[in-house]
């Protein structure tokens, strides 16, 4: 794994939590390669987040969405 995706997963698993965040990098994972516009993306895979019980505040549910697309962007240079 490149050194950029190792210090993200670092600290969003931090900031947000280990378990939370490797459900976000699993639901960002499966939208990746969907029809779909980065809003979209983004809206569903916080719906999932929720979905799934994760009682994140919605600044954390929206920070962990965002630091698995990060961590998704790094780990494929």
């Amino acid at each position: 794994m490149k050194v950029g995706a190792i210090a993200i997963n670092l600290f969003a698993k931090q900031l947000v939590g280990g378990v939370p965040f490797e459900a976000a990098k699993g639901i960002v994972q499966d939208l990746n390669d969907k029809d779909m516009t980065g809003e979209q993306k983004r809206a569903a895979a916080v719906a999932r987040l929720h979905e799934l019980g994760y009682a994140l505040a919605g600044f954390l549910v929206n920070l962990a969405v965002e630091l698995a697309v990060a961590w998704l962007k790094e780990r494929s240079k």
